[in-house]
């Protein structure tokens, strides 16, 4: 297992299909080790719990309600979870797989997110757990980078890559 970074990275960028579409500035958003993930929506939890069992034939996610921006583009976030959507689609070729991190501001403002792994074969437009910590809340501008998602490259394909129901969601 290896770092896909510097003129790699950038390679795999460029490849067909790209290992990240959709950015809203490259140059911005690419970096030496990682490229930054962008804020595209947020919404909040609803009432009902999540159900997580072993095989998923009982797995239920909770309903998530859509928050709107104010007029410039800022959500004025209150403590506590939120699901949020990025920009950027992932195309996550056999012999990969992807690990992000909270950009440093982010956990500076006292919020983090929380992440999955990106697999091998993994495509689509993902989205995260926002969680904020700062009991003064948080505003964050639409398309703001929050999140800066790593790629590492594997000995060899992956003999079975992701086939789950996440593939190619919000394309």
């Amino acid at each position: 297992m290896r770092l896909i970074e510097g003129d790699s990275l950038r390679e795999r960028l460029a490849a067909k299909p790209p290992l990240v579409e959709s950015f809203i500035d490259a140059e911005a958003q690419i970096q030496m080790n990682g490229v930054d993930f962008t804020l595209r929506e947020v919404s909040r939890f609803g009432d009902e719990p999540g159900a997580i069992d072993f095989d998923n034939s009982e797995r239920k996610t909770p309903e998530t309600f859509s928050i709107d921006p104010d007029a410039d583009n800022w959500w004025n976030l209150s403590p506590g979870p939120y699901w949020v959507v990025y920009n950027e689609i992932v195309n996550i070729p056999a012999d990969m797989f992807g690990m992000a991190r909270t950009r440093s501001s982010l956990l500076r403002s006292g919020a983090h997110i929380a992440t999955a792994l990106w697999d091998s074969g993994y495509s689509g437009r993902s989205g995260s757990v926002l969680v904020i910590h700062n009991p003064a809340g948080l505003r964050l501008k639409r398309d703001a980078r929050v999140l800066q998602l790593v790629f590492y490259g594997l000995d060899a394909p992956a003999a079975k890559t992701y086939a789950g129901q996440y593939q190619d969601e919000n394309k």
